[in-house]
């Protein structure tokens, strides 16, 4: 590390990278961040794709040999090869490297990584970069997702101030909005503002075109925004819904009470009612324009 009020690593490991990873190298680089960027990648076609990347100083194939030396590794892949790679990491990085992950979940990593790193020279700070896109791959890399984005940090109760400290600024540095929130609380949240938003997009997607394939060609804007994030991973998706099941069963609930308001007014032909929860609706959603 450099002064105090600075972030600088000499190398940052970035360990998975795809859309999000890559935009975390770019931005890393942009920013100087770092003297060196590795990356680790399991197949050979999308290493030899990462090398030729402006971002990326060199990409291995073998896990140890790329975190090893490293200051910073920063893990980008689904949360349940996130909780494969923990254990080994414990016993490969240096004394005084920072780990951290973008994970959509945290309670289940956060616990994880405090159970094999308690004992070592070596932090572990759960984070969540609150961005992305319906796209995947490397290819769609830019690091200007992460500018104006919501970071969510979470520290346990053990973690290390100092190290919690150093990666909320590294975050701050790629120019992404910080917040610390505990891991559990974190889970309840994104299962309401994100995981219960993609069942809904799904549902909605699946409903129209079991009702009619056919009419899903007179479609116009209104229902490609609202099914957008239905074009996401399924693979990746399911793994985070079921990693956070009961939040998701609650927000699932919750929706259906709302979705019965609506059906009571409209069967009581309670025009006023109606008009009611839809301005409401229209309050909360044009503000979120204003939050940006």
């Amino acid at each position: 590390m450099s002064q105090e009020d600075s972030i600088s690593f000499s190398r940052v490991t970035i360990v998975g990278p795809g859309l999000l990873g890559g935009s975390i190298g770019m931005a890393l680089r942009e920013k100087g961040i770092t003297g060196e960027i590795w990356a680790y990648l399991r197949d050979e076609k999308k290493r030899q794709t990462c090398t030729n990347l402006s971002w990326c100083d060199r990409a291995v194939l073998n896990l140890q040999e790329a975190v090893q030396e490293s200051e910073l590794v920063v893990l980008c892949t689904p949360v349940e090869t996130i909780l494969d790679h923990l254990p080994m990491l414990s016993g490969w990085v240096k004394t005084g490297c920072l780990i951290t992950d973008i994970g959509s979940l945290k309670k289940e990593i956060c616990e994880c990584a405090h159970r094999w790193f308690k004992d070592r020279p070596s932090s572990f700070v759960g984070s969540h970069p609150m961005t992305g896109s319906e796209k995947n791959g490397i290819e769609f890399a830019s690091s200007d997702i992460l500018k104006d984005k919501n970071c969510i940090v979470t520290p346990m109760y053990e973690t290390d101030t100092d190290s919690c400290q150093i990666i909320s600024r590294m975050w701050q540095a790629l120019g992404m909005k910080v917040t610390k929130i505990n891991p559990e609380l974190h889970d309840e949240i994104v299962a309401w503002v994100s995981h219960l938003p993609h069942i809904i997009a799904s549902g909605l997607i699946n409903a129209i075109n079991n009702k009619n394939e056919k009419w899903i060609k007179f479609c116009g804007n209104g229902l490609k925004d609202t099914t957008r994030v239905a074009s996401g991973n399924p693979e990746m998706w399911k793994q985070i819904i079921m990693g956070n099941k009961d939040n998701v069963t609650a927000g699932i609930n919750h929706m259906v009470e709302e979705l019965n308001l609506i059906k009571k007014a409209l069967e009581f032909n309670d025009r006023e009612q109606l008009m009611e929860i839809l301005d409401s609706a229209k309050v909360v959603r044009d503000k979120l324009d204003d939050n940006g």
